[in-house]
C-alpha cells in the first residue's frame, strides 16, 4: 500500500501531461475558469495515470477509468490496482493498493474563525471531543477530523449518501487516527484502519483502508520521470 505525494505546481510542459489524458479529462480541465486550477487538475490526473501505469504495466494513456454509482473512479483495465486521489491547492495525494478499500484526503489548513460550522458536518461524539481540546488545538483538530472523515468516505465509495454525522473518527490531532464509532456500519470500526499522512507544511492529510494488507502505508513522492520513497 503506497501513498504518493504530487506537487501540482510542476514546472514541466503541460503537453507532456495532456497527451496521456482522455477526452473526458481534457473536457473537465477546459471547464475551469482559472488557468492555475486547470493546470493543477491536469497535473494531478496525468500523474495519477503515470503512477498507476507503473503498477500494472499499461501505458498511462491506455488506462481506462470507470465510475461507480456514487462517482468513485476505478480502473477498467484487468489487473489494475485500486486507488484514491485527492488534491487541495498545490498538492495532491494518490493512494494505491492491490486489494481492499482505500481512501485518501488532503486539505490546505486555514484559520477558522467559527468552529460552530463543525456542528453541521461532524457527529455529536466528534463535537464533544473537539470542544474538549485546548483552544490552540481546535483548528488543527477540525482539519484532522475533516480529513479522517473524508478518507473513510472515499474508501467506502458512497459519496454524500453516507451521512457525515452517522460515524465518528478521532478528532484530536495529537492522537492516532481511528474510526471510533459508526451507526451507519458498526462493523467498520473493527474493519477499517486510519492513518495520518505526512503532508507539506500547512496541509493535513489522512488515509483509510479496509483489506488484507497488514503493513502500514509507504509514503512516496512523485515527479515526472522520478519516484522517491519518503523517509
Amino acid at each position: 500500500m503506497d501513498v504518493w505525494q504530487i506537487d501540482l505546481e510542476h514546472a514541466g510542459e503541460l503537453d507532456v501531461f495532456l497527451e496521456v489524458l482522455d477526452e473526458q479529462e481534457k473536457d473537465r480541465a477546459d471547464r475551469f475558469r482559472f488557468e492555475n486550477h486547470a493546470r493543477r487538475f491536469i497535473v494531478a490526473h496525468a500523474a495519477t495515470r503515470f503512477i498507476l501505469s507503473s503498477y500494472c504495466g499499461i501505458r498511462a494513456a491506455d488506462l481506462v477509468f470507470e465510475f461507480n454509482a456514487y462517482g468513485k473512479p476505478f480502473l477498467a483495465n484487468d489487473g489494475g490496482p485500486l486507488f484514491s486521489l485527492s488534491h487541495s491547492d498545490g498538492t495532491a495525494l494518490c493512494g494505491v493498493v492491490a486489494t481492499g478499500e482505500i481512501g485518501v484526503d488532503i486539505e490546505k489548513c486555514r484559520d477558522i474563525a467559527d468552529l460552530e460550522m463543525s456542528r453541521r458536518f461532524f457527529s455529536g461524539i466528534e463535537c464533544t471531543l473537539l470542544d474538549g481540546l485546548e483552544e490552540k488545538q481546535k483548528t488543527a483538530g477540525f482539519f484532522a477530523c475533516w480529513t479522517r472523515k473524508e478518507a473513510y468516505i472515499k474508501a467506502k465509495g458512497l459519496g454524500l449518501s453516507l451521512p457525515l454525522n452517522e460515524f465518528s473518527v478521532e478528532p484530536a490531532p495529537h492522537r492516532p487516527a481511528a474510526l471510533i464509532a459508526s451507526d451507519y456500519a458498526p462493523d467498520d470500526v473493527g474493519r477499517f484502519r486510519l492513518w495520518d499522512v505526512p503532508a507539506p507544511a500547512g496541509y493535513k492529510a489522512a488515509l483509510a483502508y479496509c483489506g488484507a494488507e497488514e503493513a502500514p502505508p509507504v509514503w512516496r513522492s512523485w515527479a515526472l520521470g522520478k519516484c522517491n520513497r519518503l523517509g
